[in-house]
């Protein structure tokens, strides 16, 4: 279970008012005649999150939001936008499952003013259904909305809608100039596995070797079927900003090569404002020679390493041991292990060796391994190969050494290598940190439409939050130079601002106010400040209504 210690220390920082609607005239009005407030916070400078909110707003995602609305709620007594911001939430608090939210976040009073929800509405729910219903007592802070409201109306949003969010979110990125002219990408799939009770699910039954006690002798593996259910996850990425370029979702039966090319359009697409895919590295599993002679025709550079026993494979191999016409290419680099008194560092080798001009790739072609390679007029396509001698420092036997194909030039084929060693990144940076800290695999509901919604948008927020802190260090960098800047400007704004100013939340409304404001307003004399300023009650008044107080009923 996630604590309140882990989500603040998750969010860094609390979250206030951004997506309340600001309306000071009504908030001064309720003051003056009231005397009271639901909530009132001080603002002494940007948080994380706020300059985060800041961030968003000023490459307009906060739109994107609000269009996520189906338009199927019949009586609107809650905004869609504040049932989204409370799913966001629970994505970036990195808070596990919907019930957890209920405790985290549906009671924090000042989380749910960020949404828009009163301190009335934290305390006694926002309606009175099913109140009657209840055979235990009411607790004494109800929360603002009930788990089961949020995520039946977050599965409410298609799967086409809530994936034109992510790619829009992608694409705004793209406007902000976040990504590099020339992309160098990968792509990979990772399976999202549920239980056969989620609806709409795939399943696929694979064979495993086992240890088993007692199997015969000991440590034999034993050959046993083990069904999987759940989705498939292909996504492009791009390696330099680590963030994700384009996402599509399958069942789990679904092959690896079945969705390559339209996800590489899509993400194609996405920052085609300001950048251009110029290779795509990817593994073993997506072998399909007529995708790669499909990407090859885009005019893209990719990598992908061979299975073993390939006869392509054999091939390199074979010719990479004559070292008079392909010559070895050693490198030797130091790495660091460990940390502190044990830490040292290893003098590394690699040894590759670039085969150009390989003819035994016959499934390299527009038709595939469909293709007739045993018609006279066949000609094969040339790929190049680099084979792998040495790899930090082992050396494997002939038939386990890696093979890679590849349609760069390899007079240098480090070139290949580097390439497609940055391909790791993908699995550890973005699928294991997705899976472990950003609970992917814990939709609001177990349907199709919920692992959508949780998937579309967990993946939006790690790209968005990617860039942000790239985007926060580009600015810092500038402070430091003694150069303007958009966070520079953003932070002096905000303090000069909120200087001695505290924010009011009433009902669905807040406005912001000096504090000697604020009490005046609430008829709490403050002389010296009055006799300073010289000014009254009824002026502060009449400041933000643009009204005597006669005029006002």
């Amino acid at each position: 279970m996630t604590t309140r210690e882990q989500l603040q220390e998750t969010l860094c920082d609390r979250l206030f008012w951004h997506t309340a609607e600001r309306d000071d005239a009504r908030v001064a009005d309720h003051l003056y005649h009231r005397r009271e407030m639901d909530v009132v916070y001080a603002m002494d400078e940007a948080t994380l999150f706020d300059s985060f909110f800041n961030y968003l707003q000023e490459i307009e995602v906060f739109p994107l939001l609000e269009h996520l609305d189906p338009q199927k709620q019949r009586r609107k007594n809650i905004p869609f936008i504040q049932l989204v911001l409370v799913l966001l939430m629970k994505v970036v608090g990195s808070i596990k499952t919907i019930d957890e939210i209920s405790d985290l976040l549906l009671t924090d009073e000042l989380l749910m003013s960020m949404c828009g929800f009163n301190a009335h509405q934290v305390k006694n729910g926002s309606c009175h259904r099913g109140t009657k219903l209840r055979t235990t007592p009411i607790p004494e802070i109800r929360g603002s909305l009930c788990v089961d409201t949020v995520a039946n109306h977050m599965v409410t949003i298609t799967p086409r809608r809530i994936e034109n969010f992510f790619n829009r979110c992608i694409q705004q990125l793209a406007r902000q100039g976040i990504f590099p002219k020339t992309i160098y990408a990968a792509c990979d799939c990772t399976v999202y596995e549920t239980t056969s009770k989620f609806r709409g699910c795939g399943s696929v039954t694979r064979k495993v070797k086992v240890k088993a006690r007692g199997y015969r002798k000991s440590g034999e593996l034993k050959e046993v079927s083990v069904t999987l259910y759940g989705w498939k996850l292909w996504a492009i990425y791009e390696i330099t900003t680590g963030i994700l370029l384009a996402i599509t979702i399958d069942t789990i039966e679904k092959p690896d090569n079945l969705h390559v090319l339209a996800v590489l359009e899509q993400a194609k697409e996405n920052v085609k404002v300001s950048a251009a895919i110029d290779s795509l590295v990817i593994d073993r599993g997506f072998l399909d020679g007529k995708v790669l002679y499909e990407i090859d025709q885009q005019g893209l550079e990719f990598v992908i390493p061979l299975k073993r026993n390939m006869e392509a494979g054999k091939d390199a191999r074979q010719l990479a041991l004559d070292c008079e016409s392909f010559p070895p290419v050693p490198r030797e680099v130091d790495v660091v292990h460990g940390y502190g008194k044990n830490r040292y560092t290893e003098n590394v080798l690699t040894t590759l060796v670039g085969v150009p001009d390989l003819l035994t790739c016959d499934w390299f072609n527009p038709e595939g391994s469909q293709a007739n390679t045993a018609q006279k007029d066949y000609e094969p396509i040339a790929l190049n190969a680099v084979v792998v001698k040495t790899w930090d420092n082992k050396t494997p036997p002939l038939e386990k050494q890696v093979v890679f194909v590849t349609n760069i030039d390899v007079k240098d084929p480090f070139v290949t290598f580097d390439r497609y060693d940055e391909r790791s990144l993908m699995e550890n940076k973005l699928f294991r940190e997705v899976k472990q800290n950003w609970h992917l695999e814990h939709p609001p509901k177990k349907t199709k439409e919920g692992v959508y919604v949780q998937t579309y948008m967990t993946m939006g927020m790690k790209a968005l939050t990617t860039a942000f802190l790239k985007w926060q260090e580009d600015q810092l960098q500038l402070e430091a130079l003694g150069k303007k800047s958009t966070w520079q400007m953003y932070r002096r704004k905000l303090k000069v601002l909120n200087r001695n100013k505290l924010i009011i939340f009433v009902y669905q409304h807040f406005g912001i106010f000096p504090s000697h404001e604020v009490f005046m307003l609430a008829n709490v004399p403050v002389h010296d400040i009055a006799k300073e300023l010289n000014i009254t009650r009824e002026q502060v008044y009449a400041k933000y209504t643009k009204q005597p107080l006669a005029e006002t009923s």
